[in-house]
Formats: C-alpha cells, sequence, structure tokens
C-alpha cells in the first residue's frame, strides 16, 4: 500500500504523458511543416471528392481541423488543406467543397509535396476569388507551427523535469 501513497510513480506517468501528448501534436503539425520546407508545384483541375475528418471536423483548431480533397478523379493524390474556420467561411463565398457544382470549378492550386501521394496545399484559386499564400502559410500555417511547436518544447521539457525528478526522488 506505501506505492499508493508516494509521489514517485506520479512523476513518471506526468512524464510519460506529456511524452505522449508532444508526439501526438508533432503526428498532426509534422505535415505542415513538411510542407513548408518544401519546393512548390501549380495543379489545375476540378475537385472529384472532398472529405473533412471527423475526428476534429469543425473544431476550429489548428492542424487538427483540415480539408482533404482529389482533384481531376486522381484517386491516387491528395490535397491537405490547413485553414481556419474564418479562412473556409471567406473560402465559401467563391468556392465550397460541399456545393453542388464543386466538381465543375476550375482551380488553380499551388501545393507542396511531402509524400508521394500527399500534398500540403499553399494557394487556392478560382475565377471567382481566391485563398492566397500570405494567408494561408504566412498568417495560419507559420503562424500556428510557431505556437505548436512552443507547446511541444514546453512538454518535452517538462516530461525531461518530471523524469529526472523520478529519477533522483528517493521512495519513502
Amino acid at each position: 500500500m506505501r506505492f499508493f501513497t508516494s509521489r514517485k510513480p506520479a512523476l513518471l506517468n506526468f512524464s510519460l504523458l506529456l511524452m505522449f501528448l508532444a508526439a501526438w501534436l508533432t503526428s498532426y503539425m509534422l505535415p505542415a511543416l513538411k510542407g513548408l520546407l518544401q519546393e512548390e508545384d501549380l495543379f489545375y483541375g476540378t475537385v472529384s471528392h472532398a472529405a473533412i475528418p471527423s475526428v476534429f471536423g469543425g473544431s476550429n483548431i489548428p492542424f487538427f481541423d483540415k480539408t482533404i480533397f482529389q482533384i481531376n478523379g486522381d484517386e491516387q493524390a491528395n490535397f491537405i488543406l490547413y485553414a481556419s474556420e474564418e479562412m473556409l467561411n471567406d473560402m465559401s463565398d467563391w468556392y465550397s467543397f460541399a456545393a453542388y457544382n464543386a466538381g465543375d470549378v476550375p482551380l488553380e492550386i499551388s501545393a507542396s509535396r511531402v509524400e508521394e501521394h500527399t500534398f500540403i496545399v499553399h494557394s487556392i484559386a478560382s475565377t471567382d476569388g481566391e485563398l492566397d499564400f500570405d494567408t494561408l502559410v504566412i498568417d495560419y500555417q507559420v503562424y500556428y507551427a510557431f505556437i505548436g511547436c512552443s507547446i511541444v518544447l514546453a512538454m518535452a521539457l517538462t516530461s525531461l523535469i518530471l523524469f529526472i525528478l523520478w529519477i533522483v526522488k528517493k521512495r519513502k
């Protein structure tokens, strides 16, 4: 019973929890971070399929809330659009992925390849409007990547401190 009255196991448990959360958050941010470092490609076409992952869909949490779509009937290439709810609302004035004629509107997409068949959208435009690079990448992705990396670093450092305390602390 003495084991449950000691704080030593709590140090290890919280350390492991924080490390897990830091790794989980990093896994959600990693595609966008990789996209910032890759060269952009330009694509033209119409959206053939679009989906919003249901786990965090509509939550407006950066890098968790995303839109995945395919163009020109190519089921191999997936485009990931990281955008805030406000950006998507502004975008809905000229284009909506759920609209009846969404597959008929020609789009110009600037995106970076992060995996063989996965691209991160840096700008998207049609004849009626656009979501430009500065708004999407600089004001949103880079800004929230900095905040996310700061949170991950803080969790990792706290986890490391708790782990060191777990090693050093003597059990009573």
